[in-house]
């Protein structure tokens, strides 16, 4: 018999970050900004890349970001916008959806841009931030507490 160990990300993060700038014009430069990455990131992206022990960024892709004045971003951060995410907007406030637990890249951008960043898990808070009912119950049941 042979028993198999690893570690599995089955379990999504189901996150939320919202961005809040002070400008209308602010938030849409994020948001263009992250339409261009996401377009970057889906042409050099490959299904062979995690096998891949080079990090070496691609010359295009350092002179496309070095173009956005995103100097500290480097390979990494732009490969999360080939992941599952959702980008909306709606006035100052930019909000972003993701599954992923890697969102440095997503909060390089938001931060260049000037937002002030909220992060949260919908396992817990629902959309308006507040606590969610049915979360606080799970989680009390998991931790043997009475209801």
């Amino acid at each position: 018999m042979r028993i198999w160990n690893g570690y599995g990300s089955e379990h999504s993060m189901d996150l939320v970050l919202i961005g809040r700038f002070q400008t209308v014009t602010g938030a849409q430069a994020a948001q263009e900004c992250m339409e261009a990455l996401q377009a970057l990131a889906e042409a050099a992206w490959s299904d062979d890349d995690w096998r891949s022990h080079d990090e070496r960024m691609p010359r295009e892709l350092g002179e496309a970001l070095s173009r956005m004045k995103l100097y500290d971003m480097g390979r990494s951060d732009v490969d999360v916008y080939a992941l599952d995410h959702n980008v909306s907007r709606e006035a100052e406030t930019v909000r972003i959806w993701t599954d992923e637990s890697d969102v440095q890249g997503l909060l390089k951008v938001l931060l260049h841009h000037g937002a002030k960043v909220e992060i949260f898990s919908r396992h817990t808070w629902d959309e308006e931030a507040a606590t969610r009912s049915d979360a606080t119950d799970a989680r009390n049941r998991s931790d043997g507490g009475s209801d």
